[in-house]
C-alpha cells in the first residue's frame, strides 16, 4: 500500500491541499496525519483521498475535529492509530510524549512508527521498527509529506 504521510497542519488548508495534490500524484491510496490537525477545513482537503488521521497535542477542539470527520468520512482514531498493511504492523502517534514513543520502540512490534511534532522529516530504523517522520506542512524551514510503499519498504519525502 502507498501511504501518504503529513502532520502539523495548524489549520492550515492551503497547505493540506497542497500536499493532498502532491500526494495523489504519487499515487497515495491511503493518507495518515499525525496531528496538530488544528481546524475542520483541514479535514475537508483530505477528502480527496481515503484518510484518517490522529490528535496532536495543539487539537484543542477535539470534539468539533470529530464530528467533522464522521460527516466527512475521515477516520479519526484518537491519540494512536493501530493498524495493518501488506501484512506490516504501523502505529502512529503525534510524537509529543516521548514515553509513549519510546515504548512502542522498545516493544517492537511494529514494523513502521509514523510521528510528527517535530518540524523537520525523519527516516531511521530502531531494531525492526522504522520511524517516519514526514516532518511539518506549518512552522518549519520548509513543508514536507512522506510516502511510504509499505509493501517495498520505499520511502520519499516530498517538499510541498
Amino acid at each position: 500500500m502507498v501511504v501518504g504521510v503529513v502532520s502539523n497542519t495548524e489549520g492550515r488548508m492551503d497547505a493540506m491541499t497542497a500536499a493532498v495534490d502532491l500526494l495523489r500524484e504519487a499515487d497515495v491510496e491511503w493518507l495518515i496525519h499525525c496531528g496538530d490537525v488544528g481546524g475542520r477545513q483541514v479535514l475537508e482537503a483530505m477528502t480527496a483521498v481515503e484518510s484518517a488521521f490522529i490528535w496532536g497535542d495543539r487539537d484543542r477542539d477535539r470534539m468539533g475535529l470529530l464530528r467533522v470527520a464522521q460527516r466527512l468520512n475521515v477516520v479519526c482514531y484518537g491519540v494512536m492509530a493501530d493498524f495493518d498493511a501488506d501484512g506490516k504492523r504501523i502505529v502512529a502517534v503525534h510524537g509529543d510524549d516521548k514515553k509513549v514513543l519510546k515504548r512502542l520502540l522498545d516493544e517492537q512490534q511494529h514494523d513502521f512508527l509514523f510521528c510528527g511534532h517535530g518540524p523537520e522529516p525523519e527516516d531511521r530504523q530502531v531494531g525492526k521498527t522504522r520511524v517516519i517522520h514526514p516532518g511539518s506542512l506549518y512552522g518549519g524551514a520548509k513543508r514536507t509529506a512522506a510516502v511510504v510503499n509499505t509493501d517495498t519498504g520505499e520511502v520519499r519525502v516530498f517538499t510541498v
